[in-house]
């Protein structure tokens, strides 16, 4: 089109116009134009050539930007007056090669080469692009559909497991508490046969009460119904019921609850029955995990901002690759409780999701060989 254009032009009369038309077929047109030598070297190239290539192209051989080209390009060759368009793949600055369709035109001494793009490469590419996109819209919308469906059944989980373990809570505390009643009354007239299995009743209906508490809070927070009720709470009255809680379960196992706490804490802005739940399970765990006859160390102190608990316990620790483990549902350690203890999994995830419910943080530290340290921080006001 171009060159018919030309030959309708009055080269003398229309000077300005050819001037204007090969300025913009230099600086501006998406086609590709070079000048040049017999022997191939490139000796000019248009603007969109050098953008294309991504570097300036005078002295290279035209045969390099030539995808997998082997050999020596015989410019002569293609050089007929009346020779027919050449493809080649181009290498471009992204690294994807681009086809163009090429006419090679001999002017006295040197070669003018144009390029157009291969149209029905890009029609190819538009429609593949097309069907991509329709096959991506096909399948967000089954990922919503799927999303939706989960999101319902997820919901529908939750409400069972709240209804089955509020339903199982009050049957579960009455065994406790006739087992514990008959533990202590009947122990006299019971042989050592009949009073491990009262035992064994006592420790599995209060594993169960663990686990039905446990899903009862898992239940609440996956549906978003994880309140808090916070008042101005001192925490060593906090910290002092649950060790009351975890007293007979460390005097089992002989393992002293030593507290380091420092004076005059100020009140916080707690939930105190969650944050007691919280202490009392990290109690718990330590003594599970910490050998008979040693200590279980538990720290509390403040700074103007929060208030610092941890637990320390004298365990076997927890692996580095472990770590992720902890608050994750049902995910368990290596780590072996020493009495043989049984757990939920659930724990430390309710742990964390009240302790940041407070705004709080909840970390675990655990150097090889030395237990393992679970520490929290609350914030002393949070309205």
């Amino acid at each position: 089109m171009i060159q018919s254009g030309f030959r309708r032009c009055d080269m003398a009369a229309d000077a300005a116009v050819l001037h204007e038309v090969c300025a913009y077929f230099d600086e501006k047109a998406p086609v590709l134009f070079f000048k040049l030598s017999p022997s191939g070297v490139i000796l000019e190239a248009n603007a969109h050539a050098t953008a294309l290539a991504g570097r300036p192209l005078a002295g290279e051989q035209f045969q390099n930007l030539i995808v997998n080209f082997t050999g020596e390009l015989d410019i002569s060759a293609f050089s007929e007056a009346s020779g027919p368009e050449r493809l080649f793949h181009i290498h471009t600055r992204s690294g994807l090669p681009q086809s163009f369709y090429f006419s090679f035109k001999p002017v006295s001494d040197y070669i003018l080469v144009f390029g157009r793009l291969d149209t029905q490469e890009i029609e190819a590419m538009r429609k593949e692009v097309v069907s991509l996109n329709q096959e991506l819209n096909n399948l967000m919308r089954q990922l919503h559909q799927k999303n939706a469906q989960l999101s319902r059944l997820n919901q529908e989980k939750n409400q069972f497991l709240g209804m089955a373990a509020h339903d199982l809570r009050k049957p579960i505390g009455l065994i406790i508490a006739y087992s514990e009643f008959l533990i202590e009354e009947a122990a006299g007239l019971l042989g050592k046969e009949h009073q491990g299995f009262l035992n064994t009743i006592n420790s599995s209906c209060t594993f169960m009460k663990r686990l039905v508490d446990d899903f009862l809070d898992v239940s609440a927070i996956e549906a978003g119904r994880f309140d808090l009720d916070l008042q101005p709470t001192e925490i060593m009255d906090v910290l002092e019921q649950s060790l009351t809680l975890n007293h007979l379960q460390s005097v089992k196992k002989g393992i002293s609850l030593e507290v380091q706490a420092q004076e005059d804490i100020p009140r916080a802005f707690l939930d105190a029955s969650k944050i007691e739940q919280v202490i009392t399970n990290l109690v718990s765990n330590a003594i599970e995990h910490t050998r008979p006859g040693t200590a279980v160390f538990i720290r509390l102190s403040c700074d103007n901002e929060a208030i610092l608990f941890s637990v320390q316990d004298q365990g076997p620790g927890i692996a580095p690759e472990e770590m992720d483990k902890l608050f994750k549902p049902f995910e368990k350690t290596s780590a072996k409780k020493t009495g043989g203890e049984k757990s939920t999994g659930l724990g430390m995830l309710i742990t964390r999701k009240i302790i940041e419910s407070h705004g709080g943080r909840i970390w675990v530290d655990s150097p090889p060989g030395e237990g393992a340290t679970v520490s929290f921080i609350l914030p002393h006001q949070r309205r």
